[in-house]
């Protein structure tokens, strides 16, 4: 009998122990999948955050084995291949791009670099020729992805610098419109969920790395916040494209959307017999102050002119015509540019905000700057439609003014604007109301 009891005890411990070791063992293996599952996402898996990424993903590359392959065994490209740019400019950002890809061969410390200018002047283009000139991934996010996020947006935010950590090439990560988020804290009316987005994304870019490159895109840097300021190396203003850079993008698109198609024999595309240097050398004094992507949209509308026509064949009729329409839609922006201006520079600034005198890296060329009489014109003919009516205002008030004195000299009450004696007035011999 006793024996039987210390049995049956035995067999309840046993299967106590059982029971607990089967337990510990699924929360361990749980968690283990929790971290594993982190790992490969942190490691492999691309951020919500990120739009573009030339880094392969496990799936990519199962999906596309060839192209994989192809850029395992890609060389190095120029940095300023098919990017056009003044000569100053392109000494710059050549010297920019020898230095990141010696930073990436000898293990340093990246430089965070600021580029500002006007829309389409090959800030992106750019960053992306820079990655591959150097080695390294890149990664493109848009600051206007990260607003619509709300809380979400510090979780998403860690994720695309441990995600950028994992590079083992180094991460070149561009942010466009960088100025969508990346606002002053202290005079900006931002949520206090872009402010923690904002104050994750300082704490991630604290210090310099090895890990990854960040480069900022903006048409008003002046709209950073100082711990944003405090974070760039570089500044590289991308101006408008001067004449000689025009004609040279006016040449590389008439070849890559005319040239070429005509000439290649698949498509349905034939260009009349013209002077084509001619031409291009035109086209480029008629297109001043137009950006390098407006002069791009300018050849995809010669191909598509061709494209719309019976006989397939561009003319030179059909080549202006297209410059005449593009030359028309840019100054209409450039009028609605000069208008918002204009009535930035006639409002005053709200009380401690100093004015930055327009949008800083956009300047209006010469030639379309509107002249003083221009803004200030509506103004004077306001003034002076409003001069008569004040001068009879005053009249009256000196008018009235004057009744009124004579009418206490005598002790009488004074009288109202409608001819009537005041009867709310106390009389001046001191009789009680």
């Amino acid at each position: 009998m006793f024996t039987a009891d210390i049995s049956g005890g035995k067999l309840g411990i046993h299967g106590v122990a059982g029971l607990t070791l089967l337990a510990v063992g699924v929360y361990s293996a749980r968690n283990a999948t929790a971290v594993a599952g982190r790992y490969i996402e942190a490691r492999l898996g691309k951020p919500s955050l990120v739009r573009e990424t030339s880094r392969f993903t496990v799936a990519e590359a199962v999906k596309h084995p060839v192209k994989m392959a192809k850029r395992l065994k890609s060389k190095p490209q120029d940095a300023l291949e098919g990017v056009v740019l003044s000569p100053s400019l392109e000494e710059r950002v050549r010297d920019i791009a020898i230095a990141t890809r010696n930073t990436r061969q000898n293990n340093g410390l990246y430089r965070n670099i600021l580029m500002y200018g006007p829309p389409g002047t090959g800030k992106t283009l750019f960053a992306k020729k820079l990655a591959v000139h150097s080695g390294m991934d890149y990664a493109i996010m848009t600051g206007g992805d990260v607003a619509p996020m709300g809380r979400d947006g510090v979780t998403a935010m860690h994720k695309v610098f441990d995600w950028a950590n994992t590079s083992r090439r180094g991460l070149l990560l561009f942010v466009d419109e960088a100025d969508a988020f990346l606002r002053k804290r202290a005079t900006e009316k931002i949520s206090e969920d872009l402010r923690a987005t904002l104050n994750a994304f300082l704490y991630r870019t604290g210090e310099q790395s090895n890990k990854f490159m960040l480069v900022l895109a903006s048409n008003q840097p002046e709209q950073f916040d100082w711990a944003i300021n405090d974070r760039i190396d570089e500044i590289v203003n991308f101006a408008l494209p001067g004449l000689e850079e025009r004609e040279r993008l006016v040449r590389l698109y008439f070849d890559k959307y005319v040239l070429e198609p005509a000439t290649g024999g698949r498509q349905r595309l034939k260009l009349a017999q013209f002077d084509y240097g001619k031409k291009c050398s035109e086209i480029a004094k008629r297109t001043e102050g137009m950006s390098g992507r407006e002069i791009s949209k300018l050849g995809v509308a010669w191909q598509a002119a061709a494209y719309s026509s019976e006989d397939g064949v561009l003319t030179e009729a059909m080549i202006d015509a297209r410059v005449d329409d593009a030359v028309k839609q840019h100054l209409q922006k450039m009028d609605w540019l000069r208008g918002e201006e204009a009535a930035k520079s006639l409002t005053p600034p709200p009380a401690g905000v100093t004015s930055s005198g327009g949008k800083m890296g956009f300047n209006l060329p010469l030639s379309e700057t509107p002249h003083a009489q221009e803004v200030i014109a509506p103004v004077l003919e306001i003034n002076e439609k409003q001069a008569p009516m004040n001068l009879s205002a005053e009249g009256e008030s000196d008018d009235l003014a004057g009744h009124n004195s004579t009418a206490e000299s005598s002790g009488q009450p004074p009288a109202s604007t409608d001819g009537k004696m005041r009867e709310d007035s106390p009389p001046k011999d001191g009789t009680p109301v």
